[in-house]
């Protein structure tokens, strides 16, 4: 069984939707671990919270090892769908400032992991020393890169180019962004997704996975030095988007520690996606629903 550690914050969500309001529990973590418990995996979550926010925790499968870090406040989000487009997303946030230091990760025993995903909402959620720090401990290092472009304006959301990115993806093996993300991490949208993906792999990551919602996705391995087209599996309901690529990345890194394959690690991220888009919250699929999934649509594989 691989072991897991999941760092990031926990936030408090609002979801607007076709008239609807939900409110409730959201980050990365939060949506990781939703898929490794589900798949029967040990896991470990560092967390970011605040402290009037216990409750919040309580969202999380009992098998979870939660070990909080308490904040003055917690990190909110509103994210608004205004059309059935899961791609289409406005979002507006109140981050406080609650960085995980070095400091918090001394108890941290890292030979007893298989991997540790990093997952930011803002640019100061991991600082770049303690993402070094992590890097250093020769494990390999997921990073979901959206917190590292995510500005704050006036409370709304906007993307900016990611300041000494070089050094950042020095830290990487698996690196995962959306195609939004891609064009603007290095400042220059008139790239391709192909040449982004090689280009960011020459910095440090191994894979670079650029998700593109309900058309699919793509995997650039260095390993291989090609780049796999990986189909988005049509769901029978578009429930909740949110999480979505966080569900993702989980189970690529999942499936990676199973196979050595891009390919089939990025059609298993696939499949288990549109299954968590079926339902509210967290992935609540098993082993089984994928497989099931996958025979279903083996016509797109």
């Amino acid at each position: 069984m691989a072991k897991f550690l999941i760092i990031g914050p926990v936030t408090r969500d609002t979801i607007l939707k076709s008239g609807s309001k939900c409110k409730g529990i959201g980050g990365p973590v939060y949506y990781q671990a939703g898929v490794l418990s589900a798949l029967k995996s040990d896991v470990t979550a560092l967390v970011t919270v605040g402290k009037d926010d216990i409750n919040l925790l309580d969202s999380f499968s009992p098998d979870i090892n939660l070990n909080p870090i308490w904040g003055e406040e917690t990190t909110q989000f509103e994210n608004f769908y205004p059309d059935e487009d899961p791609n289409h997303r406005l979002q507006r946030a109140c981050i406080p400032s609650n960085p995980i230091e070095i400091s918090h990760l001394s108890s941290v025993d890292w030979d007893t992991f298989d991997a540790v995903m990093v997952s930011p909402l803002s640019p100061h959620d991991v600082p770049f020393k303690t993402l070094k720090y992590i890097s250093d401990q020769e494990v390999p290092v997921y990073l979901g890169v959206q917190g590292y472009l995510r500005h704050l304006e006036d409370q709304k959301v906007v993307l900016k180019p990611l300041k000494d990115y070089k050094k950042f993806l020095s830290c990487v093996d698996f690196l995962f962004l959306d195609e939004v993300e891609a064009g603007v991490i290095i400042g220059d949208s008139s790239l391709s997704l192909d040449e982004i993906s090689r280009n960011l792999s020459l910095l440090g990551p191994d894979e670079v996975i650029i998700t593109r919602g309900d058309r699919g996705s793509i995997v650039y391995s260095s390993g291989h030095d090609d780049t796999y087209q990986i189909p988005a599996f049509p769901s029978r309901e578009r429930v909740d988007p949110t999480g979505l690529g966080d569900s993702y990345l989980a189970a690529y890194a999942f499936r990676r520690q199973e196979v050595p394959d891009p390919q089939e690690c990025g059609i298993f991220a696939s499949l288990v996606s549109s299954l968590k888009l079926e339902n509210k919250g967290a992935f609540q699929g098993n082993r089984k629903s994928i497989e099931n999934k996958r025979f279903e649509f083996k016509y797109l594989i």
